[in-house]
């Protein structure tokens, strides 16, 4: 199972550049079976002025996803996934009949 998280959005206040928001997946795959589990998180605690706030200009998408998979049960959300693609699979091999003709 391959699993990837990704950091889809960030919500920013525009005056300092504080980061309030990100919008996360775990996208996973296997088997030619696919499935996302797409997340919000809010940042409620920091301010611009603590020693190591980060610029938005100067953020990763690294950096925002150690943020968020600190802060969510990824093993959890890794294993739903799991599951739905495991279930794909099973109902692909379930499969008996197909419509179609061989020259397309």
């Amino acid at each position: 199972m391959n699993h990837i998280w990704k950091i889809y959005d960030l919500k920013r206040i525009i005056a300092d550049g504080m980061v309030i928001e990100a919008t996360y997946a775990c996208e996973s795959s296997f088997d030619n079976s696919s499935t996302r589990n797409i997340g919000e998180i809010s940042f409620t605690t920091g301010s611009v002025s603590d020693a190591d706030f980060i610029a938005y200009k100067d953020l990763t998408e690294e950096k925002v996803l150690g943020w968020v998979t600190g802060s969510i049960d990824t093993a959890s959300i890794e294993s739903e996934n799991s599951s739905s693609i495991a279930n794909q699979i099973v109902q692909r091999s379930l499969i008996t009949k197909r419509r179609g003709t061989p020259w397309q």
